[in-house]
């Protein structure tokens, strides 16, 4: 998905689409050289996950940063800034050169923390529960050897 915010209407879109999914956003300034300058190699990364249903891509124009909450704009200290945030919440700054390229391996090491860390999550939980399902049977076995043990002790008195 791609957002370009340049109406209270996409604003009010991009406030209720960031806060679901993985998305790489770009807030900048049409005054800024800086970000001039690294348009083009934002579009090449932009048009690259346009219709992408892993990383979801905004950009946002300065004079639009006060209509999309309190939140987006604490995420900026100057432009062009480039976060990551998944499920509304920030990951990470970008801090690389402002390459397509680039931008490409941040969005993507980053997808692969968010995605890496449920399936971490999951797998911890398994192998608690296996832990567990074993300690319980291990519990049972004992109890039940002890319990053999002294009817047999109980039975030669």
């Amino acid at each position: 998905m791609f957002i370009k915010v340049s109406d209270p209407k996409s604003a009010e879109d991009f406030k209720t689409q960031t806060n679901n999914g993985y998305w790489v956003i770009l807030y900048y300034a049409d005054w800024c050289p800086h970000c001039v300058a690294m348009k083009p190699e934002w579009k090449l990364f932009a048009d690259k996950y346009s219709s992408s249903n892993k990383i979801n891509v905004a950009e946002l124009e300065s004079q639009f940063l006060d209509m999309v909450g309190p939140q987006h704009k604490a995420n900026v200290q100057g432009f062009p800034t480039i976060i990551s945030l998944n499920k509304g919440s920030k990951v990470a700054n970008f801090m690389g050169p402002r390459t397509s390229k680039d931008i490409d391996m941040f969005a993507n090491s980053h997808l692969s923390g968010v995605t890496n860390h449920s399936s971490n999550l999951n797998k911890i939980l398994r192998n608690n529960l296996k832990k567990t399902k074993k300690t319980r049977k291990t519990k049972k076995t004992k109890k039940t050897k002890k319990t053999k043990k002294s009817k047999k002790t109980r039975s030669r008195k």
